[in-house]
Parts: C-alpha cells; sequence; structure tokens
C-alpha cells in the first residue's frame, strides 16, 4: 500500500481526532485487497531476484564449462608457452622476447650473432655554419628520378618487360594515390592463397614484408592483410596497377618496380636547415626513404629502415657531396641451431622461430646465447579452478534455497521453507549436475572419468582439482584430456542451455515474474487512485460534520448552554 503523504492526508489531520480515527478505520478495511496484492507483488519480487541469482550462477558455470570445450569460440584449455634467454656472456643480452604464443614448441634454441641490422648512412663536408647560403642549385631526387616503371628481373640486375602468370595476368606503373607514399624500387610479389574457398592475395616486399595496399572491396582505407581477390584492373594506390584473375592457379608472380620518386629544388639562399627541412617534409617512396640532420655542421642523411634491401636512392643534382660513406645498409645475421639467417631487421623478428617475436640487443655481435621454451599450463589450471568455483557456488546456492530452516524460541519450533523448496526442477537439476560430473564418459581417448584428470568430490560434496593429476594429464595426454572434457562438459553445457539463454526456463520465468510484476503495480495504482478518491469522499463527509458541529457550539455558548460535545474546534 502507497505510503506517500498525499494533500488530501494533509488535509484530513486538521479533522477532529474523532474524524481521523473513523476515516482510518474505513480506509484501513477498504484497503484489504490492496493489501493482499501487495503481498502477492512482493512474493512476486523474491521469486524473481531469487531466479535471478540463480540464473547469474548458472550464466558463469556455463561459461566456464564452455571454455574447456574445444568447438566453442571460447574454448581457452591451452599450454602456454613461456620462453627465457641465458647469455653465454655473463653482463650481456644478447636477444629478448618481446612475446611468446602457445604455439611455440618447447624445446632449447642456440643463437650466435654474427652482424646486426644497420641504416645506410652518408655525410657531406663541413660548412662553416648550418644557417648560412650553400650557393648551391638545382634538383634533388629521391627515390627515383621522375619516371616509374614495372618490369620482370629475368636475372639479377637484368629486367625485360613484364611476364604475366595465370594469376596476375597484366601489371603497370601508374601515379600513386594522393597523400600516399608511392612504393620504392625493388622486387615485389603477389601472393595467392585459398582461404575458406576464398581466393585472396596480398602483396610483399623483397624482405617478406606484407606492404600496405588499397582494400579491394571498395572501402576506404589500406591493408597488409590478406584480402579477397576480385576480377580485374586493382590499382594498389601506391603506383602499381595490377590486372587479376581468380580463377587462375596458386602461384606467386614477381616484379621489379622502379619507383618514380619525388624532388625537391635546391637554390642558391638554401642553408643546411632548409635543406633538411625540404627534405624531411617530402613524401619520399617507401623503402628507401631517409631523413636528414645535420651534425657537426655537416648535412646527414640515413636510411629509416636498416637492411640490405633499403639502401638510400637519390640524386644529388645541387652537388651537395654526400661523399663521406658513414654506414653501409646491411642485414643483421645469426645462427639459430647452426641454422644461417639473415633479416633486415633487429626488432620485431616474428618468422625466426614459430610463436616468438625475438629482438636482437645492441650488445648482440660476436655474442650467443640459449633460448628456452618451456610448456606452462598456468592458463589451463586457471580455467580448470574457474570451473570447480562456479560449479560449487551454483550448487551450494540452489541447496540453500531449497532447503529448510527451523527455529526454536521459548520451547517452540518453527520451520521456515526456502524459497526454492519444493521445486522439483532445481532439485532434479542439482541431483543430475552431481552425477553427470562423477560419471564415465565413452569418447575417443583413454580417459572415461573426470576425477582421472583430477576432478572430484570432497566428503562434503564440494567439487575440487588435483592440480598436480591434471598438469600431468594435459602434458603427457592433451588429446585424451581433450576428447573427456569435450564429452563430460558437452553434455553439460547442453543441459544448462535448457535453464539458461534466450528460450531458457531461468529466462522465460523472469520474463512471466516481470509480466505478473507489472500487472500488479497496475492494480496497486489503481487501488491507491481509488483509495484516493474514497478518502477525499469521506474527508468532505466529515468535514462537513465539524463544521455543524461547530455551529452547533457556537449556538450553545450564545445561549448559555452546556451540550457536553467533546469535539474539538479549534481546528
Amino acid at each position: 500500500m502507497a505510503t506517500t503523504i498525499t494533500s488530501i492526508d494533509a488535509s484530513i489531520k486538521n479533522l477532529a481526532v474523532p474524524f481521523q480515527t473513523a476515516i482510518k478505520t474505513q480506509i484501513e478495511s477498504e484497503s484489504a485487497p490492496l493489501k493482499r496484492i501487495q503481498v502477492l507483488k512482493d512474493s512476486i519480487e523474491v521469486r524473481k531476484g531469487v531466479y535471478t541469482d540463480v540464473k547469474t550462477n548458472l550464466d558463469a558455470l556455463q561459461s566456464a564449462m564452455q571454455a574447456l570445450i574445444s568447438s566453442q569460440s571460447t574454448y581457452g584449455l591451452t599450454s602456454t608457452s613461456k620462453s627465457s634467454v641465458v647469455p653465454a656472456t655473463s653482463g650481456s643480452t644478447v636477444l629478448t622476447i618481446s612475446k611468446t604464443s602457445e604455439t611455440a614448441a618447447a624445446t632449447d634454441y642456440d643463437f650466435y650473432v654474427s652482424k646486426l641490422a644497420k641504416a645506410h648512412s652518408r655525410a657531406t663536408a663541413a660548412a662553416a655554419s648550418p644557417d648560412i647560403a650553400l650557393n648551391k642549385s638545382g634538383t634533388f631526387w629521391m627515390g627515383g628520378t621522375g619516371t616509374a616503371n614495372l618490369q620482370t628481373e629475368t636475372e639479377p640486375g637484368v629486367y625485360a618487360d613484364f611476364v604475366a602468370s595465370t594469376s596476375l595476368t597484366a601489371a603497370s606503373a601508374i601515379s600513386a594515390a594522393t597523400g600516399q607514399k608511392e612504393l620504392g624500387t625493388g622486387t615485389y610479389t603477389l601472393q595467392v592463397r585459398d582461404s575458406s574457398s576464398v581466393r585472396q592475395f596480398r602483396l610483399v616486399d623483397a624482405d617478406g614484408n606484407a606492404v600496405s595496399i588499397r582494400k579491394s572491396d571498395g572501402s576506404t582505407g589500406y591493408t597488409s592483410e590478406w584480402q579477397t581477390m576480385n576480377d580485374g584492373v586493382f590499382d594498389t594506390g601506391r603506383g602499381q596497377s595490377l590486372t587479376l584473375n581468380k580463377s587462375g592457379g596458386l602461384e606467386t608472380t614477381s616484379f621489379y618496380y622502379t619507383a618514380k620518386g619525388t624532388s625537391i629544388s635546391i637554390s642558391t639562399s638554401d642553408t643546411q636547415r632548409s635543406i633538411v627541412a625540404s627534405i624531411n617534409a617530402a613524401l619520399q617512396p617507401e623503402g628507401h626513404d631517409f631523413r636528414a640532420s645535420i651534425v657537426s655542421n655537416q648535412l646527414v642523411l640515413t636510411s629509416s629502415q636498416t637492411g640490405a634491401n633499403h639502401s638510400m636512392i637519390y640524386t644529388d643534382g645541387a652537388s651537395l657531396g654526400f661523399n663521406t660513406l658513414l654506414q653501409s645498409a646491411q642485414n643483421a645475421e645469426f645462427t639459430v641451431n647452426g641454422m644461417n639467417v639473415s633479416r633486415a631487421s633487429n626488432a620485431n623478428l616474428t618468422d625466426v622461430v614459430d610463436g616468438l617475436t625475438i629482438n636482437l640487443a645492441g650488445d648482440a655481435e660476436g655474442k650467443s646465447a640459449r633460448l628456452s621454451v618451456t610448456a606452462n599450463n598456468d592458463k589451463a589450471l586457471g580455467l580448470m579452478n574457474a570451473l570447480v568455483t562456479k560449479f560449487n557456488a551454483s550448487i551450494t546456492h540452489l541447496k540453500d534455497k531449497m532447503a529448510s530452516t527451523s527455529k526454536t524460541e521459548n520451547g517452540k519450533t518453527t520451520y521456515t521453507r526456502g524459497p526454492l523448496s519444493g521445486e522439483t526442477v532445481f532439485s532434479n537439476f542439482r541431483s543430475d549436475m552431481l552425477y553427470r560430473m562423477s560419471r564415465s564418459y565413452t569418447n575417443t581417448g583413454n580417459y572415461k572419468r573426470l576425477e582421472e584428470v583430477g576432478l572430484s568430490f570432497d566428503k562434503d560434496m564440494k567439487l575440487t582439482l588435483d592440480s598436480t593429476k591434471f598438469s600431468d594429464a594435459i602434458k603427457n595426454n592433451k588429446a585424451d584430456v581433450t576428447a573427456l572434457l569435450d564429452a563430460g562438459m558437452g553434455e553439460m553445457n547442453t543441459m544448462l542451455s535448457r535453464y539458461t539463454g534466450t528460450s531458457g526456463l531461468l529466462t522465460k520465468s523472469l520474463s512471466s515474474f516481470e509480466t505478473q510484476s507489472k500487472d500488479y503495480d497496475q492494480r496497486i495504482a489503481k487501488y491507491n487512485a481509488s483509495l484516493e478518491i474514497r478518502k477525499q469522499s469521506l474527508y468532505n463527509q466529515y468535514i462537513e460534520y465539524q463544521a455543524q458541529l461547530v455551529d452547533l457550539g457556537n449556538t450553545a455558548t450564545m445561549f448559555g448552554i452546556n451540550l457536553g460535545s467533546n469535539v474539538n474546534t479549534s481546528g
């Protein structure tokens, strides 16, 4: 029943106490149906709260189970790997690992680094000052000389017209898209593959790295990822036009691209500082681009990337004189378990050891180190422990809500039924889950019971995990563990789905409770509105009675008559 003080309630307080009592008694009598509806509403709210808690627990339990089923998208029961590096020379670093994935094989790798990758760098003679005019003029080309070309390299240093393949039927040089860096001079390869019956392609450079090109689906933006291959002319946006044929073969097709490049004009009034600014502002072809700086009053050019394939390409038409070689471009060269490896970069090497991202340290040249990868079951153990926690929370909560409790006071015992007491659907569910967690499962592996991989019940029927037994099982017989969990957790997941999800029992029940609650709210609102009208009517009636009594009291006073009335007429 509503307890809000309305204007009529305030007005009723101005009546004489007997009249207030009469109205209160009448309203209390007529409020009986409202109180019954409120009791029903409160009961529904209690059940809705209990069902909500049960659903929250079962949703969490189902999520924990699905993480152990290999066919589920959230599956995570995989052994991860840990890596460590021990340099042969004390005090050195040699290499570090920035990422270790679960695909890394658990073994040792012996590294010896003979060379680190370096960037090409050249310098001019020193000037008197960076801000005086050099009295030089001409065109300084970067990355090319004004003409682009696309050919096939028939043998080292020998180029001929482009040779087509079944997947790349034609290719030519065109202008790069506005605001896009042209690809630098060098060899590029079109790679083709089939993925889920979709023909895909990407473009990689001479180092084997995918380069960013225009998206083939017509959307804005560029990508270096594999993308869908369509028939017809494709503009990379980076200076190449490729005619693709998705019905062709899966062969790779290479071509040699000569970049057009970009230029700046240098006048006699230019200083080292103005030249540096112009070079660094230019949109140079990617791959052979460089940065300019001033060191000891010398103009210095340094490649933006390390590696032999990224030496600077420029034409000094202004005779600035970059005649001093500071550093030649070179690849990092090292061995891994005796195998020779060469890479253009020292950092983020993802294709040396599968599953690892390797970084060569600045002190690596001439040094060796052992990289060890070991299996790590911490993630798998965490998921199994999560299952145990969620299972026990769900089963214990149901047990508590189905139980009846007793209370004894003054020698008298009373019993209170739990909110789910008598609901066999939940007692059956609890019994079924306990049974399925301990039963035998037919599967393709050697394990038939969950207790064989560490899951069992203690004396209090609480699920526990033997971490050692589970770790040994997944380390030595992962396929068998997977088969057992797929069977056991899969069966329980199916049963849980009858209760959870959009069409589950709990979801439907909660929806029904919500509907009933809204219906009760509407009925309560109508009763309250009716009672307000009734109170107004009673007030009008009794205020008139009170006014009449006041008039009678005034008349009696006028004639000196004592009526013996105890009506308070003071207002």
